[in-house]
């Protein structure tokens, strides 16, 4: 009987079944491994935000903290960029379909920034690898 129900069970399912099977994650597992996720989260929100600041320092932004609060960053990468509307371009960043103008916007606004601080532009298109773009704000806010 057995013979005949492997033949009559595909490969696909029998993995299932035998992955069905395996041990779950503890609750406390799961937790611990949240907790770890919720904290680098944190201190890459940190970093970010700090580094944010001192370059709105370096570009002359009068209210440079304004990188320590999500929305207002936006605005602040705005007004370092020099943007003549930083107001409506932070209200288009949060609107859904538009908001994809406002991000080209934003990538000119850093392009500025860059040329500000007297950087290559073409750095920015390191930010496309993960975990780089911490670095280009460590190298703008202190190179």
């Amino acid at each position: 009987m057995r013979v005949i129900i492997e033949e009559l069970l595909p490969i696909n399912l029998m993995f299932s079944l035998i992955l069905a099977q395996a041990q779950q994650p503890s609750p406390e597992d799961v937790a611990a491994i949240q907790l770890i996720s919720n904290l680098i989260s944190l201190i890459s929100y940190l970093v970010g935000a700090f580094f944010c600041w001192k370059i709105f320092e370096k570009c002359g932004v009068e209210n440079a903290w304004f990188a320590w609060i999500p929305i207002l960053g936006v605005y602040a990468n705005f007004q370092a960029g020099d943007e003549e509307q930083p107001v409506l371009w932070t209200i288009l960043a949060c609107i859904p379909c538009i908001n994809i103008v406002a991000i080209i916007k934003l990538i000119i606004a850093w392009v500025r920034i860059f040329q500000k601080l007297g950087k290559s532009p073409w750095l920015l298109l390191l930010s496309i690898i993960p975990c780089v773009w911490f670095i280009l704000l460590g190298y703008l806010a202190f190179g």
